[in-house]
């Protein structure tokens, strides 16, 4: 199966400079130039709350520095996603 599976190069290998600039779009104007974010220790419940309250469908995840280190979805939050984990984390205590 490894050698079916496409090998992506890391992003930071890329060479945008040899991209045709007609390739390029700009998205800013459909960027929200502030969004609501969240570090890897937000307890779930601020989480949930973010969700419910602000209508939101995905939540950057960021450390210290500000780097994006992952996403929240919606689905994260379904009952049956979280029982998944609590189970993970429970079976690796």
């Amino acid at each position: 199966m490894t050698e079916d599976y496409p090998r992506y190069p890391d992003i930071h290998d890329l060479d945008l400079t040899l991209l045709n600039p007609r390739m390029i779009v700009d998205i800013t104007p459909y960027m929200n130039p502030s969004p609501y974010m969240v570090s890897p220790n937000t307890h779930v419940s601020q989480v949930f709350n973010l969700f419910r309250t602000m209508g939101l469908r995905h939540l950057p995840v960021v450390n210290a520095v500000g780097e994006i280190v992952g996403i929240i979805t919606r689905h994260n939050l379904t009952h049956e996603f979280l029982l998944s984990k609590l189970r993970q984390h429970n079976m690796t205590i």
